[in-house]
């Protein structure tokens, strides 16, 4: 195990407020990889407080992170046609899909060949090449989701799976879900769940604390004030029998 970082090395971390509820007062969990795991007093959202800048944790989603998932690619692809399958009866033929955080392009892939006009987004060079290349994708594209620009009202379905736990910035994220998507739209989101019945009780043992990796872990009720908080609803939550909330959102 690497050494945990020294004050003068956390002197460019990054400490926030709450982002659900601007609170200030947390609780001490655990360290995990010299990283302060704690919750807010106010809301109980779990979170990295202070954090690493996100120039450091970017840098981490390199070529050798999408591999992980590009050599499972049979099952992803698999998986990501399950996921589409269960939402392409909403939509008529045409229907614009975005999968943001999209990796190497299966969900992309999945819902081009179910009909949709499928694009899709992701931070790691690597991955979007691949899905290019391999799996023949011509509307991926690089960056953060803002930095697309796409426009306003303009995605009938928009999906992020294992996506809203990395971003720094939730409330701008969500913000941005809610602007780009149509007021008949649906979001499709993943995420871990922090109060499932099978996370362990011994907290820091649960193997979805990931430092500079997974910086929030929302339980139905942080996560339903997220989305309120900027013009979002939960419409459905799905059963999950692993730690995970499996929602499906609307407009409010």
């Amino acid at each position: 195990m690497s050494a945990a970082p020294s004050q003068d090395a956390r002197a460019d971390w990054d400490k926030i407020c709450c982002p659900i509820c601007a609170g200030t007062s947390f609780e001490h969990l655990f360290e995990k990889a010299g990283e302060p795991f704690v919750r807010c007093l106010e809301c109980r959202l779990t979170l990295i407080n202070p954090r690493p800048p996100f120039s450091a944790i970017r840098a981490g989603y390199d070529a050798g992170y999408s591999a992980i998932y590009t050599k499972k690619a049979a099952k992803k692809l698999r998986r990501a046609r399950r996921r589409v399958h269960r939402l392409r009866r909403k939509f008529v033929a045409g229907s614009r899909w975005l999968d943001v955080g999209c990796s190497a392009g299966f969900v992309v892939r999945a819902a081009q060949d179910a009909g949709f006009d499928a694009h899709g987004v992701d931070i790691e060079n690597a991955a979007i090449t691949y899905g290019q290349e391999t799996l023949g994708l011509n509307q991926l594209k690089v960056g953060l989701l803002h930095e697309q620009a796409y426009p306003a009202g303009h995605f009938h379905v928009l999906s992020a799976y294992d996506v809203i736990e990395h971003v720094p910035d939730l409330n701008a994220f969500v913000a941005e879900l809610k602007r780009i998507l149509h007021p008949d739209g649906v979001i499709d989101l993943g995420t871990p769940d922090i109060g499932h019945w099978r996370v362990p009780r011994a907290l820091a043992t649960w193997p979805e604390f990931k430092p500079s990796e997974h910086l929030y872990y929302f339980d139905r009720t942080t996560l339903a004030r997220l989305m309120n908080n900027n013009g979002l609803r939960i419409e459905r939550v799905r059963l999950a029998l692993k730690p995970g909330l499996k929602v499906l959102l609307r407009h409010l």
